[in-house]
């Protein structure tokens, strides 16, 4: 999709970090935004905010662990701007921290039904009305954790693996059919968001308590992502990749050598080493 001045794009988790710099990119790209989020104050603040810029730019809330929001997000769109050229699946949490047996079901559903759900559930709804048309782009967002196997995270890492293969699956069978849709999977780095503070979304039981690993990898994960990159940056990046039909979008180099010497591992089958960036 190489003219997007005119078109309407749909964003979860746009009340803010990434999702919010996506609309607001968007916006200055010419497009229509569909801007979704389970915060609805957040969601009206950042509505009342990029309209104030100039952006067209609807709010819908959504929880995307929920298939029926997806499809009232769907037609909310529909029936704004008629059809939806670019949807982003970007909506996620930091999920539970702590070694992988010790957590429950809870922590793990919580982590699953947002990171990987919510992107299932997107697929589903979205996808059909993109390939009758046609026409569109398909923004996943994986993560770093979905190419490298931190301790201590493992509800995270999990979601952001199945969602990276879950991406190259659509990709393929959107080429096998003929289908002109395009798939970008992004891998971000460190970004500063408030995703290490995302448990404030979470329903229902408590986070398990975190064990002496859990709770050290938060306070690094926190400190980093702190010091990370400006959503506004990834949103460019997001932008030229749509624009180019680019499948991978990492949004650094940091973690390279690490994801190449895991791919090494894996081709040599030895023992698997967690090796982190260059700024950790």
């Amino acid at each position: 999709m190489q003219d997007l001045d005119g078109k309407t794009a749909v964003v979860t988790g746009g009340a803010s970090g990434m999702g919010k710099a996506f609309c607001a990119r968007f916006a200055r790209a010419g497009m229509r935004v569909v801007a979704a989020d389970i915060e609805e104050a957040a969601l009206d603040a950042a509505v009342a905010e990029l309209r104030d810029g100039g952006a067209e730019v609807r709010g819908v809330r959504c929880d995307v662990g929920v298939a029926g929001d997806h499809e009232t997000l769907l037609r909310e769109a529909l029936a704004a701007y008629g059809r939806v050229h670019v949807v982003c699946l970007n909506a996620g949490v930091s999920g539970a921290n702590g070694k992988s047996w010790s957590l429950s079901e809870d922590d793990w559903h919580w982590t699953l039904d947002v990171n990987l759900w919510g992107v299932i559930h997107g697929l589903r709804t979205f996808v059909p009305h993109l390939v009758e048309h046609d026409e569109g782009h398909v923004v996943t967002t994986a993560s770093i954790a979905g190419h490298v196997s931190s301790p201590y995270g493992a509800p995270y890492n999990v979601s952001k693996h199945a969602v990276a293969t879950l991406s190259e699956t659509l990709h393929h069978e959107l080429r096998r059919e003929g289908s002109r849709v395009g798939v970008t999977c992004l891998c971000p780095g460190f970004v500063a968001t408030r995703i290490v503070d995302s448990e404030r979304n979470r329903p229902g039981a408590a986070t398990t308590e975190r064990d002496r690993g859990g709770a050290r990898f938060i306070e690094v994960a926190r400190r980093l992502v702190e010091a990370g990159k400006d959503p506004a940056e990834v949103a460019d990046q997001v932008h030229d990749a749509i624009v180019k039909d680019q499948f991978w979008l990492f949004t650094d180099t940091e973690w390279d050598a690490p994801i190449a010497a895991r791919h090494r591992e894996i081709e040599r089958r030895s023992e698997p080493v967690f090796r982190t960036s260059a700024r950790r």
